[in-house]
């Protein structure tokens, strides 16, 4: 009965054995020769069962395993431990290696004492743990690169948020401490500058409400370097297991606010002398118109008296000098028409009576240059301009009716003015082949300069597609404060 108990156990354990994934190894105490070895072993150790029953633990060891590995087996003899564990390497049969966690038994329940080996394959975990290790390594060296410091705010359920991790940038863009920040984040806030607080204050509301995102650009007082800093900080938002973490990164933008205030500042003094240069150009358009006026038209005048003065007292019978003396007279009448036109070119004299007359008599002298029907429709009441502005608005619609005669194509043009309440809207359309703009494309000289007198005035030029055909230039000044309005 008993025989028969053991010998099912034993077919038990063999079994059990034989599907075991584990490795289990049999080997005398004496000779250390394998004497059973189970089919898991063999399969990751690349040989026969057979085969393995001629060799020792010794032969499958790597050589630096070795000795640890046979004092171990002098304590498990000793009876100093009976059972013991140890990490090696195992060496298959084509010379590679394997990592194992292993347990060893002394057993002194045979005929014969044995070690028995159970070890487990942890190849996989120690590739996942090296390639962790890895990654860590390749994040730190990342954001060691970064150009600012990376953070990350955690808040679990129902609780405050916190600081969670701070890359040691943080000493060179704040001034503090990476540990120091962690330990107390209201550093960070106490070098905000006053002015710029409250829309910190506002954003991080937001973030903390449920934003996914969280973007800040603004000024910090860096006291030991007696100095304002341009930070911005750029928080994303993702919900985990453990709560809410926001991943984010601070970096230094002084290099670039510097730059873009020298650049404002630069167009700010382009603009100014642009808007001189027009002022100058202004004053000599009217300065030549003056004096085609009135000196040259001063002398026209003296010399049609004198002509008419000559006819009147040359012989009848002198038809010659009749004849040339009524060219000539002629030929001052035409000079005179020259004259008030380019005077009228260089300065009109309709801005004298507003901009409404102004571009009234514009549209009348284009539409007979050009036969391109117009249509102008404007307050009754006068529009308080004032005189620089009333030129660049002239010059602007000038130049747009110049546009519409060279490329639109047009047949007809319309000219509205609105008066609103803080600004003078003045729309041209023209229903020609129309302004397709091109993307990347730089704008004529033309537009440009329209464009920027409207800046100079502190007004905006649009020049886009209608909304039927051709092209609506559309300009916004506003109204001089100093003009009283007389529509009130």
């Amino acid at each position: 009965m008993a025989s028969s108990r053991a010998a099912y156990e034993g077919a038990l354990l063999k079994a059990v054995l034989q599907e075991s994934a584990t490795e289990v190894v049999v080997f005398d105490t004496d000779t250390l020769q394998i004497v059973q070895v189970n089919p898991a072993a063999a399969k990751n150790l690349h040989y026969r069962p057979g085969a393995l029953q001629k060799l020792t633990p010794l032969d499958f060891l790597a050589p630096e395993d070795r000795q640890a590995f046979n004092t171990l087996l002098t304590l498990l003899r000793n009876g100093k431990k009976r059972r013991t564990a140890l990490s090696v390497h195992c060496c298959r049969r084509d010379g590679t290696r394997y990592p194992v966690e292993a347990r060893m038994l002394y057993s002194a329940d045979h005929e014969k004492p044995v070690f028995i080996w159970i070890a487990n394959d942890v190849s996989q975990r120690e590739t996942t743990r090296q390639a962790l290790a890895h990654s860590v390594s390749d994040m730190h060296a990342i954001v060691a690169h970064i150009p600012g410091m990376a953070f990350q705010i955690q808040r679990k359920h129902d609780t405050l948020p916190t600081l969670r991790y701070v890359s040691e940038q943080s000493a060179q863009l704040l001034g503090i401490k990476a540990s120091a920040l962690r330990g107390n984040p209201e550093r960070f806030f106490k070098l905000i500058v006053d002015d710029d607080r409250p829309d910190y204050l506002a954003r991080l509301a937001d973030a903390v409400g449920g934003h996914m995102s969280f973007n800040w650009v603004g000024r910090i007082w860096m006291k030991a370097w007696k100095d304002v800093k341009w930070v911005a900080i750029r928080v994303s938002q993702r919900k985990t297991a453990d709560g809410t973490i926001w991943d984010g990164i601070m970096l230094n933008m002084t290099h670039s606010k510097q730059a873009e205030a020298e650049l404002l500042h630069s167009r700010a003094q382009l603009s100014a002398l642009a808007t001189h240069v027009e002022a100058v150009k202004e004053q000599e358009r009217l300065y030549l118109a003056r004096e085609v006026h009135d000196d040259l038209g001063g002398n026209l005048t003296t010399i049609k008296i004198g002509l008419s003065w000559l006819m009147r007292h040359l012989p009848p019978e002198q038809s010659l000098l009749l004849e040339r003396t009524a060219y000539l007279d002629n030929v001052v009448d035409q000079t005179f028409e020259a004259a008030h036109r380019i005077a009228s070119n260089l300065r009109p004299a309709a801005l004298d009576f507003g901009i409404v007359p102004a571009l009234t008599w514009q549209l009348q002298r284009f539409g007979r240059n050009t036969d391109i029907a117009y249509k102008i429709s404007a307050p009754d009441e006068p529009i308080p301009l004032e005189p620089d502005a009333a030129i660049a608005a002239f010059r602007i619609v000038q130049e747009a009716l110049t546009n519409v005669a060279k490329h639109a194509r047009a047949t007809r043009v319309r000219l509205k003015l609105v008066r609103e309440p803080d600004s003078l809207r003045i729309t041209l359309t023209d229903n020609g082949r129309g302004f397709q703009p091109v993307r990347g494309a730089r704008p004529s000289f033309g537009i440009l300069g329209m464009t920027e007198r409207a800046a100079a005035l502190g007004g905006e030029l649009t020049v886009q597609p209608a909304k039927r055909q051709g092209t609506q230039v559309s300009l916004r000044i506003p109204l001089s404060a100093a003009v009283p309005d007389t529509a009130k």
